[in-house]
């Protein structure tokens, strides 16, 4: 089985003493999706995963997301 932490409403620090909310539970995910803080309010997120998670994609799908991205975003992304 593959191990999905979804970190967008308790991570980077909203949890508590734990950075990420998968801590406190002592479990070390394949997936970790993040996202709200790193755009200061503009949507933008980011999903880390294993190497062997990233290797299985290689015969696809090769991208997808759920809002997509545009020039504002990432400009935004790479002012925070």
């Amino acid at each position: 089985g593959v191990c999905v932490a979804d970190e967008v409403q308790t991570g980077c620090g909203r949890f508590g003493r734990w950075w990420w909310g998968f801590e406190q539970q002592g479990v070390v995910p394949d997936i970790v999706t993040m996202g709200k803080p790193f755009g200061n309010g503009m949507p933008l997120a980011a999903v880390v995963c294993t190497r062997s998670i990233s290797d299985s994609f290689a015969a696809g799908p090769e991208y997808f997301n759920t809002f997509g991205g545009n020039p504002v975003c990432a400009a935004a992304g790479l002012a925070v």
